[in-house]
């Protein structure tokens, strides 16, 4: 696990924690998060990568 999925993976769990999404398990709660927790740090990334260049 390199260190952007680590940090991916403790975003979410620090968001899934706080919060709640009615009718669906906190195991796809977690899932959904890190998804979206891992598309966002991808594009923020991209975003400084061009900047840098």
């Amino acid at each position: 696990m390199n260190e952007t999925q680590k940090l991916t993976k403790e975003l979410a769990t620090r968001i899934n924690r706080l919060v709640n999404i009615p009718l669906i398990n906190e195991q796809n709660e977690q899932i959904f998060f890190e998804f979206v927790v891992g598309t966002l740090l991808e594009m923020l990334f991209d975003e400084i990568d061009l900047q840098l260049l």
